[in-house]
């Protein structure tokens, strides 16, 4: 079963470790070896149930390291101008 069921009872949330990027929350679980993609900021309950969720796979760590990089350099062309 999928770690990151909307319902709190069945989601062990302790279990998971959760990361802010920007207005989204990467929450991860190890066990399941899963991630699911949450609204960092929604005010309400309802509005805090996985966006995405999938299966980590090995090409992931290499996808996000570049696109941490795409960032760094728009952030760095942007304070250039």
């Amino acid at each position: 079963m999928n770690s990151h069921l909307y319902r709190r009872s069945v989601r062990n949330l302790d279990a998971m470790t959760r990361l802010e990027v920007a207005h989204v929350t990467f929450e991860l679980s190890e066990k399941d070896q899963t991630f699911a993609l949450i609204p960092g900021q929604a005010l309400n309950a309802k509005d805090r149930k996985p966006l995405f969720s999938g299966i980590i796979t090995k090409e992931m760590g290499v996808q996000l390291r570049v696109l941490a990089n795409e960032i760094e350099e728009i952030i760095i062309r942007g304070e250039e101008k």
